[in-house]
């Protein structure tokens, strides 16, 4: 049976997201009056016992989230999703990549010209830093000094090993010529912290030399919110009134550390306004209860995948892996290990349908039990024991992982799972990259690639276009895919993004898990967590009301 696309629920839950964030409902008409009339006086009755009054409605202007732990400082940065949930409310980003196109917020253009390589981008005449500074291009140079300075190099003024030029317009237009076209240059600016020049007086090396600047709450900020205290275990924001997209409803942000494992609890007693839910048993229990709490849900454009390593301990040759591919039932995968299609999709490619090279027609492995019996017995597969290696901290990962295992043993595979956390899995899983030694100490593991928008091949660029041989795809896949993000033509690159996702298909080592949705469960008076569908939360903090 030919995996299927659940892209309906998706689009549905875009809708109610634009129709929340964008709607609003007029206020009825005051009835007409009508001339008095004298008609005779009604015989007297007795009074109506007088009804109890209504409880007043509580007037909330606090936001209370959960975070992990609590950062050694405030930097702008975006490197983790933990991190980026934290100081999404001080600082904002130039633009983001939605399923729409772009969404902006420092910047208001980002153009490309004919020519592929010639970029305009400006900045909005009214965005400024909490002191009152405005944003300019200043500090976007001042951002890519420091990361020169700091880190010897710079992904946005470097390209394919060649100097991007930047040319200072006016102090709100800059232009970026690029060496050559390279259309994931969008996704490289998207995800740019943007770094104040005049507080650190335009010296880079300042900045490298101390950041105690950015444990200080007096640090300027740019996003709706500044820093109001910042305490062992939480970090207080509030509310700008000179925010220059308008003044947030949510007055204060208290984010603080609750450990994972104490969320629920955390949450049920009104300790916390929301919380992300990973498991079906949970989105039956607070849907249940549709008077106490409100449900969210936004796509994560996020593609978990499933990896066959090249380096493995068995060394899998192409007919053991199509075995593999034949025996594994996607849609088991889906109610296995998240139990409803509201929290999981079996996908059909290596790009989300948040991607505007995204092809829902793409064609993708099949399940078929009885022909991956007949292979794994004449491949040698059947009576294999493999090394699968999951990342714990992960939700579902861990389930996933039982599925798998159970699908596998019908073909006479024993896999022997590995669970780990996020600092052990990583140089495991990215061996080769990592350069740690540990190449061959697996066979099968499952990650993801997040953040899957916008118009280029974005984190599946770097797998086929792949680093040091990683990930065991021909040239011919890597060569696609730069032809993609070189192409400054959409359709053209349409056609280039699908004969490059088949070719990387076809060799059976990259497996498509699951298409997730980022679901939230809140308390009754929060209303508008799904105003932007961009993952991790909350990129714009305007449609956040906890009034209900």
């Amino acid at each position: 049976m030919q995996k299927r696309i659940l892209a309906l629920l998706m689009a549905a839950a875009m809708t109610m997201s634009m129709a929340a964030c964008g709607s609003t409902e007029a206020p009825a008409e005051k009835p007409a009056e009508t001339p008095a009339t004298t008609t005779p006086a009604a015989p007297a009755t007795p009074a109506a016992p007088a009804e109890t009054p209504a409880a007043p409605a509580v007037e909330r202007d606090t936001f209370t989230m959960a975070i992990s732990y609590m950062p050694d400082n405030l930097k702008p940065d975006f490197a983790s999703d933990d991190y980026t949930t934290i100081v999404r409310p001080i600082y904002d980003v130039l633009f983001a990549e939605s399923a729409e196109g772009l969404e902006f917020y420092l910047a208001d253009k980002f153009e490309m010209a004919a020519d592929g390589v010639t970029y305009t981008l400006h900045i909005r005449d009214d965005a400024n830093w909490s002191d009152g500074v405005p944003v300019t291009v200043d500090d976007i140079l001042f951002t890519d000094a420091y990361n020169l300075a700091k880190n010897g190099r710079s992904s946005y003024s470097t390209v394919s090993g060649q100097p991007v030029t930047f040319n200072k317009i006016d102090s709100k237009t800059l232009e970026i010529v690029l060496p050559v076209p390279y259309n994931y240059y969008a996704t490289t600016l998207s995800r740019m912290p943007i770094f104040p020049a005049h507080a650190f007086d335009n010296d880079p090396q300042k900045l490298v030399d101390d950041t105690s600047y950015y444990n200080d709450p007096a640090m300027v900020t740019s996003g709706a919110y500044t820093v109001k205290e910042i305490n062992s275990d939480s970090i207080v924001f509030e509310a700008r009134d000179d925010y220059y997209r308008g003044t947030p409803s949510v007055k204060t942000i208290v984010a603080k550390v609750v450990g994972s494992g104490a969320k629920e609890i955390a949450f049920e007693n009104g300790e916390i306004d929301y919380m992300r839910i990973t498991t079906v048993d949970a989105l039956d229990k607070y849907s249940a209860q549709s008077d106490k709490y409100n449900i969210f849900s936004v796509s994560e454009s996020r593609l978990n995948y499933l990896q066959i390593n090249p380096y493995g301990p068995s060394q899998l040759n192409d007919e053991q892996r199509e075995a593999l591919f034949y025996a594994i039932n996607g849609d088991e995968v889906i109610m296995g290990a998240y139990g409803s299609t509201e929290l999981a999709q079996n996908p059909n490619s290596l790009l989300t349908p948040d991607m505007t090279l995204y092809n829902p027609e793409t064609v993708d492995y099949v399940y078929d039990l009885e022909k991956a019996k007949e292979m794994a017995k004449s491949s040698g597969l059947e009576g294999m024991t493999l090394t699968y290696i999951y990342n714990a901290d992960r939700a579902n990962m861990e389930e996933c992982a039982v599925v798998l295992q159970q699908q596998l043993a019908q073909i006479g595979v024993n896999l022997q799972i590995e669970g780990m956390d996020s600092s052990s899995f990583f140089p495991r899983f990215f061996a080769v990259l990592y350069n740690s030694g540990q190449e061959n100490t697996w066979d099968l593991g499952t990650n993801g690639w997040d953040s899957m928008r916008g118009n280029t091949l974005n984190q599946s660029y770097s797998y086929m276009n792949q680093a040091k041989n990683a990930w065991g795809l021909t040239p011919a896949a890597g060569e696609l895919a730069l032809a993609v993000n070189t192409c400054p033509d959409l359709e053209e690159a349409k056609k280039l993004a699908d004969e490059a996702v088949n070719t990387a298909l076809a060799q059976h080592y990259i497996y498509p898990l699951t298409y997730t949705n980022y679901v939230m469960v809140a308390q009754k008076y929060v209303d508008g967590l799904d105003c932007s569908a961009i993952v991790p939360e909350f990129i714009d903090w305007l449609g956040i009301s906890v009034n209900g």
